[in-house]
Formats: structure tokens, C-alpha cells, sequence
């Protein structure tokens, strides 16, 4: 029974030191500065989507303005062709010819006018790209100011809470020296699955998940020849003296 005794002891003290640092952790202070990194994180993603949005339209704009100066060259080419035949008499032109030559002046004409409007769509998204790379640049520099300062604050916090965490820390140190080796490791093997590996067995149930035990749990106990753990939960019963 005292071997389940030391055990019990070491966990209460385990207790307490995960509950001083799960405060410490749980801080308005530290929730406040996990947001402003999120923050923070949130904006760096939308900056590097802005970023690349920008980079496929100024691509997409130089695309354009080769077309544009492709198409210059064309509308040149014809003008230069309306000239030659300014010169002929009306006779020896072909009016299907002159048609088709008219007909092309207006399709690169057409082409012309659309890539305009197009490169003036590109401007504008690209003025909104730049200035919402600015907006988030300074959105992203007040978030780092902000987390920079409740950094200091969490730090100040942990720093405050430091003597009663090395104070806890060498009770824990301290009650595991109580505790026989195999207990112990079948202790830290339920608590991979359980909280509270140690339970009591009271008024025949297990009090870490209240399933009453057949009576022969508080005989082996009573024996101390062996670790009883709950049929139902698992956990290492430790019987109270009614």
C-alpha cells in the first residue's frame, strides 16, 4: 500500500505542475499574442498572393503590348498597301481586293481597340494590387509591433511564475524518487491514454470512471501483491480506507 502511496503523491505533485504551467500557457496575454501571430501569418499568405497576382498581370500586360506592337505593324503594312494602290486607276483594281483590304484594316483595327481595353483593365487591377500591398504591409508591421509587445508581457509572465515552477518541479523530482521503477512505467503507459493514471477505489468503484468493481478488487488490494488496475478504464486503483 505504500508503494501506491508514493505513487498516488507523485501525482498529485505532477498535478499541480501541469496546472501552474497550463496557466501560465492559457494567459490573456499569451491568447492575445497567438491571435497577433495568426494575424500576422494570415497577412504574410495574402501579401505573397498579391504579390504573385501581380507578377501574372505584368506578365499578361507584356504579352499584350507585343500583341499590340505585332498588330502596329500589320496596320502599318496595310497602310502601306492603301498607298501603293491610291496611285492605281480605278480600272485596274479589283474590288474584292480593295474589300478585303478594307476588311482587314477593321479586324486589326478591332484587335487594336480590345487589347486597349484590356491593358487599361491590367492598369487598374494592377494600382488595386499596389495598394493593397500597401495596406497589408502596414497591417502586417502593426501586427509585429503588437506581438513584439505581448511577447515582453508573456515573458514578464513566465519570468514572474519561474520560482514557482522550479519549486513544483523539484517536488515532482523529489516524489518520483518514491516511486519503484515499474510502477512508474506502467504509470507513464496509462497516462499516455488516461489523465490521472492513479484512481481511487472507494465504496466499490473506481473514482476515475465510476464502474463498480466486483469486491475481489479491494481483497488484491488489500493483498498489495499486486498493481490492480480498473477492469473498465485501466487505471491504477488505490484503495481508501472506508
Amino acid at each position: 500500500m505504500d508503494r501506491l502511496k508514493a505513487l498516488w503523491e507523485y501525482q498529485a505533485a505532477e498535478n499541480e505542475l501541469e496546472q501552474l504551467e497550463r496557466s501560465l500557457k492559457n494567459t490573456e496575454t499569451r491568447k492575445k499574442l497567438i491571435r497577433q501571430q495568426q494575424l500576422f501569418q494570415s497577412n504574410q499568405q495574402h501579401l505573397k498572393q498579391l504579390e504573385q497576382e501581380s507578377v501574372l498581370a505584368n506578365n499578361k500586360m507584356m504579352e499584350i503590348s507585343a500583341q499590340a506592337d505585332a498588330l502596329k505593324k500589320q496596320m502599318e503594312q496595310k497602310d502601306s498597301e492603301i498607298t501603293e494602290i491610291a496611285d492605281y486607276d480605278l480600272e485596274d483594281l479589283f474590288l474584292e481586293d480593295v474589300r478585303e483590304i478594307i476588311k482587314e484594316c477593321e479586324s486589326i483595327k478591332s484587335a487594336i481597340e480590345m487589347n486597349k481595353r484590356k491593358l487599361v483593365d491590367i492598369m487598374h487591377k494592377l494600382e488595386k494590387s499596389e495598394t493593397d500591398i500597401k495596406e497589408t504591409l502596414v497591417k502586417m508591421s502593426n501586427a509585429k509591433k503588437a506581438f513584439d509587445q505581448l511577447k515582453a508581457e508573456h515573458a514578464k509572465e513566465l519570468d514572474a511564475g519561474k520560482g514557482d515552477l522550479e519549486k513544483l518541479r523539484a517536488n515532482v523530482a523529489k516524489a518520483s524518487k518514491a516511486v519503484e521503477k515499474d510502477l512508474m512505467e506502467k504509470y507513464k503507459e496509462i497516462k499516455q491514454h488516461r489523465p490521472n493514471p492513479v484512481a481511487f477505489f472507494k465504496n466499490k468503484r473506481c473514482q476515475g470512471c465510476n464502474m463498480e468493481l466486483p469486491s475481489e478488487v479491494l481483497q488484491d488490494l488489500k493483498a498489495g501483491t499486486k498493481i490492480v488496475q480498473c477492469e473498465n478504464c485501466g487505471r491504477i486503483l488505490y484503495a481508501v480506507e472506508e
